[in-house]
C-alpha cells in the first residue's frame, strides 16, 4: 500500500526532504530494540521467581511453615501453574489442601 501511495504522489523536492526527516523520526520512535530468546527466557525466570516468592509468602501465612519439598516444587512450576495456584491460594487454608492442589497439578 505504501509503495502505491509513493507511487501515486509526487512531491516537490522541500516536502519530500521533510516527509523523509519525518519519516526516518517516526521509525525510529517506533523501533524497539531486538530481544533475543536467552534474554526472553532470563525475563520469564525472573517473573516466575518473583511470583513463587509472593506465592510462598502468602502460603506461609495461611497455612504455616512450608515443607522444603514443597517450596522447592513451587518454585520449579512454570508461570502458567503458578499463576494457577496463585488463584488457588485465595482459598487454601491446609497444608492438606495444599499438597492436594500440587499432587494435581504434577
Amino acid at each position: 500500500m505504501f509503495r502505491l501511495i509513493d507511487w501515486m504522489r509526487s512531491l516537490p523536492e522541500n516536502l519530500s526532504v521533510e516527509f523523509v526527516r519525518e519519516l526516518s523520526a517516526l521509525e525510529e520512535e517506533l523501533s524497539m530494540p531486538y530481544v533475543t530468546s536467552v534474554e526472553r527466557i532470563a525475563e520469564a525466570r525472573g517473573e516466575s521467581r518473583g511470583i513463587a516468592t509472593m506465592l510462598l509468602k502468602v502460603l506461609r501465612r495461611d497455612c504455616g511453615e512450608l515443607a522444603t519439598e514443597i517450596e522447592q516444587q513451587i518454585r520449579e512450576l512454570p508461570l502458567d501453574k503458578l499463576e494457577a495456584l496463585g488463584d488457588f491460594a485465595l482459598d487454601v487454608h491446609s497444608l492438606e489442601e495444599l499438597q492436594a492442589w500440587l499432587n494435581a497439578h504434577e
